[in-house]
């Protein structure tokens, strides 16, 4: 039994359905295009995505009516490029709270922005956004979640779960799903605001996935033993190692699970 009204008891946001698409960030940076800006949050979701992109130019392939595909658009208030790590901070902690408040225990955000069940991804989020001048004036959160796929590639299978592979008790449809996490993203939508990026950051940095735990990765090409320390305010991932705590972006460390 999930705990529904963790939701809160917001007004509906729009959510445009869509049977088949390739993308819906595509959709989404389409509609911006060609219509006047949407109510924030607006939701578009696919009941099938056929062309589905994670990080490092990854794809997210998902069957039809078996997960979650939806983009969510938004503009943020005044947000300069340099403090853009916020948006991966409000998209990360919103989808942690909606998979944790199903799955109840033992949910982390994997750096930057992907939720993990133990040692298993259960859901990706893509950022897109248009810039005007030093703002970000538009963003898109493309975010997939496994929720009764029960079967995946062999390939992917040992490091991939889905909501009812963790909790066989579930019984919620994609809508439901794509509503709880436009509540949560409107839920932590202060945290463009100066005074509450350093306390959501403390919180996001909580739930951090392999904090403090002496694990493999590949460092610029080399295989190497580290700790997390946490995620500066810049987005940058501190690592210790035998070189001593250093800061990478996202193309200088791969984890190796």
């Amino acid at each position: 039994m999930q705990n529904n009204t963790f939701f809160g008891h917001y007004q509906p946001l729009p959510i445009i359905v869509l049977e088949a698409i390739a993308s819906t960030n595509d959709y989404s940076k389409q509609l911006l295009t060609n219509f006047k800006p949407q109510i924030d949050f607006t939701a578009i979701m696919a009941k099938h995505q056929s062309q589905g992109r994670g990080q490092r130019g990854t794809t997210w392939l998902a069957p039809a009516h078996m997960n979650m595909t939806a983009s969510f658009i938004y503009t943020p208030p005044s947000l300069s490029i340099s403090k853009q790590f916020s948006l991966t901070i409000h998209t990360s902690l919103a989808v942690y709270d909606v998979i944790q408040n199903i799955v109840q225990d033992d949910v982390w955000i994997k750096w930057p922005n992907d939720i993990m069940v133990g040692k298993r991804k259960i859901a990706g989020i893509l950022l897109e956004n248009k810039i005007s001048g030093h703002l970000i004036k538009t963003v898109i959160a493309g975010i997939g979640i496994n929720i009764y796929q029960d079967k995946f590639d062999p390939e992917i299978a040992h490091k991939t779960t889905s909501l009812v592979l963790e909790n066989s008790d579930i019984n919620l449809t994609i809508m439901d799903l794509v509503k709880r996490v436009q509540s949560r993203l409107r839920y932590y939508q202060h945290i463009f605001e100066e005074e509450h990026f350093n306390s959501l950051l403390e919180l996001y940095n909580s739930r951090l996935f392999l904090k403090g735990i002496d694990s493999p990765f590949i460092i610029d090409g080399t295989p190497t033993n580290g700790n997390i320390q946490g995620v500066d305010p810049d987005g940058m991932l501190s690592v210790s190692h035998n070189h001593g705590i250093q800061k990478y972006d996202l193309k200088d460390i791969i984890y190796q699970l």
